[in-house]
């Protein structure tokens, strides 16, 4: 085998090494992004269960509610349907929180 094919074969191996690493970060990294957008998924889902559980259970617990409703809606961006609903708590209860769109 000459210099030149043996040259050739190296630079052909490692290319084909190097487009496997970039391949392999390339697919972890997009693992990773979805991942974490299942577990922001799942985040809102929990946050707005416990807080339909409070407003239904214990509408009285204004801090604990405010304090979900917060990290829900701003934190999160989470809205869906407990928009209508924690508006409808806020104000059966006087409550009018600054970090709450109302238009949702």
């Amino acid at each position: 085998m000459s210099a030149e094919v043996v040259t050739i074969a190296v630079a052909v191996l490692g290319a084909l090494d190097l487009a496997t690493l970039i391949i392999f970060f390339v697919n972890r990294h997009d693992n990773k992004k979805n991942i974490e957008g299942k577990l922001n998924t799942l985040e809102k889902d929990v946050l707005r269960t416990q807080l339909l559980m409070l407003i239904v259970m214990q509408p009285e617990a204004k801090h604990e509610i405010l304090t979900i409703g917060e990290h829900y809606f701003r934190a999160l961006k989470g809205n869906w349907y407990m928009s209508n609903i924690f508006n409808r708590w806020c104000i059966e209860h006087g409550q009018e929180p600054e970090w709450f769109d109302k238009e949702g």
